[in-house]
This record gives C-alpha cells, structure tokens and sequence, in this order.
C-alpha cells in the first residue's frame, strides 16, 4: 500500500516539475517572438495616449496632438488614438487630415464602443461638411454594430432630415427616443417633424410631453412657439395667441414669435390686436423677411377693412 501511495507521488511530482519546465520554456521563447515586441510597444503607448486624452480634455491641443502621434508611432492599429488625434486636428482647423486619420481609423478593429464613437464621429463630421451620403454610411455603421444606440438612430434622423427624409427622419428621431424616453433633444425634434409633416395632433402631444418634462416657468420658448404652431394647424387660434404670448415673454427679441403671435390675432380677426403685437417689437425687426411680410399682410386688411367702412358710412 505505502508502496503504491509512493509511485502516485512520484509521478504527481513528475508532472508538476514537467509544467513547470515547459511554462518557463514557453515564456523564454515569448521574449524573442515578433507579437511579444509589439504587444510591448502597445503597452508603452498607453500611457502616451492617455496623457494626450489628459491635455484634449482640458484644451491644450499643442500638447495633445504631440502625446498622440508619439503614441502611434508605437501602435498606429489602436481606434481610440486614432479617434482622439483626428478630434485633436479637427478642433486645430485641420480638417482634410483629421477626416484623413478618422477614414483611415475606420480600417482598423477595436472594441465595439470605440468604434461606435469614431463611426459617430465620422458621421458628425461628415455632416457637418454637408456630404450627407458619406454621412449616411457611417450613421448605418453605427446602428449596424450597436442597434440599440440613441446617438446611432439620431445621426439616422439628423442625415435623413438633411436628405430631405422627413418621414423617415421622423422614424429614426423616434426608435432613438424608444432608447432614451426622457430625452429633450429628441421629443423637441420629434415634434417640430411632426409639425413639418402636418401631424399637428400627434405634434401637440409631443410639444405637452416635452414641456412637463422643464420645471414650471423654466420651460424654453421653443416648446411654447412649437405648441403655437400645432394649435393653428389644428385652428385652435385662441389657444395658439395664449402659447406665443408665453414665447414672447420669455423670448421678447424673437422676431418670428411676435410675428406668429400677430398672426393668430389676425386669423381671429382681431386686426388691432395683431398690429399692436407688431408695433411692440418697435424698430429692432425692420430687417427680418417674414415679421415684414406679416406686418404687410395685417396692414393691408386693416386698410381694407377701413376702406369697406368708409363706402358703408358713404352710402347711408
């Protein structure tokens, strides 16, 4: 027995010192194996890298752009780099190279948030430069890899707007919004499409949702002008004066406010009441199109009005 118990420990102990002798051969063959040199560099650039993320976040791009092309120098495959150096030429004005390095980043793997961020980017970017097809390809990348992204199907909605897409702008602002329900940016898009698009109950809606979504007296005028829009669509004139005087109130040097605020006096016939709306603007909108065009328009049937007036108290 004490025998057998002997050999079993022999060969126990055999083994252990054989993995061990391999182990040790294996690590000594990984310090001369090409991989081993370039996982070291990768590892050297990291700090680099996030001294370069250091400097871009507090502004000092001289510094940024510097740590990152060093880090490259060292591993040129790592996405984040690459993302944060084109963002670094991007802010300095150079455009044709920053749009360079994010294409050329776009190339390489990584994770799925850092690619995500860059095809983000690109699409940004690409709008931003108003070559919208380019934009659409990196906006479809994103939900590609990441369908439940809201900042994806909001670069979908915002490429299709530009595209001239409404409707389905309208659908991608809306599978963003199914990800983030409280989103503001989102519900404010949602509905001003909806207005466009002549939705004005669901419009109306949405305007409610956002404004509940502000504290009380705190919402921005934007909401009130957009709930106005929605309530003359629907010919609820007298609720339309009551949502642009509040737009007017928070935002008294809006042109476009006064303006539509005078027209809902009009369509209700009260043409004092429109034309006194306009005059409290005073000078200061004498240059804008459509508060002139408005102004034209009131002034005209206020003097039309006159004139029918003056032939009534002719006659009798």
């Amino acid at each position: 027995m004490i025998g057998r118990v002997e050999k079993r420990l022999s060969r126990a102990l055999l083994k252990a010192a054989l993995f061990l002798l391999l182990g040790s051969v294996a690590l000594s063959g990984c310090r001369n194996a090409p991989f081993y040199r370039m996982t070291s560099k990768a590892s050297q650039s990291l700090p680099l890298r996030r001294e370069g993320i250091v400097a871009f976040e507090r502004g000092d791009l001289d510094l940024a752009e510097a740590r990152f092309e060093e880090a490259l120098k060292l591993n040129d495959s790592d996405v984040e780099t690459n993302r944060y150096y084109g963002e670094t030429l991007w802010l300095r004005g150079k455009r044709i190279e920053a749009m360079k390095v994010l294409r050329g980043a776009a190339g390489k793997h990584g994770a799925v948030d850092a690619e995500t961020s860059l095809y983000l980017s690109l699409g940004e970017k690409s709008l931003e430069l108003e070559d919208f097809e380019e934009a659409s390809v990196w906006a479809n990348k994103v939900v590609d890899i990441s369908p439940k992204s809201v900042e994806g199907w909001e670069l979908c909605g915002k490429v299709n707007r530009a595209l001239g897409n409404k409707e389905q702008a309208l659908l991608d602002f809306q599978r963003a919004a199914h990800f983030s329900t409280d989103d503001r940016r989102l519900l404010f898009q949602i509905a001003t499409l909806q207005n466009e698009l002549g939705d004005y109950d669901s419009s109306l809606a949405t305007w409610q949702c956002l404004e509940r979504l502000y504290p009380t007296n705190h919402e921005p005028a934007s909401v009130f002008a957009g709930k106005g829009e929605a309530y003359v669509g629907l010919g609820l004139y007298a609720d339309a004066t009551s949502a642009y005087e509040v737009a007017v109130r928070y935002e008294p040097t809006e042109p476009i406010y006064r303006a539509r605020l005078a027209e809902t006096s009009f369509f209700q016939g009260r043409y004092d009441e429109a034309l006194a709306a306009l005059d409290a603007g005073g000078e200061g909108f004498a240059d804008n199109p459509e508060f002139q065009r408005v102004r034209r328009r009131v002034t005209e049937r206020v003097e039309s009005v006159a004139r029918s007036n003056e032939g009534v108290g002719v006659l009798h």
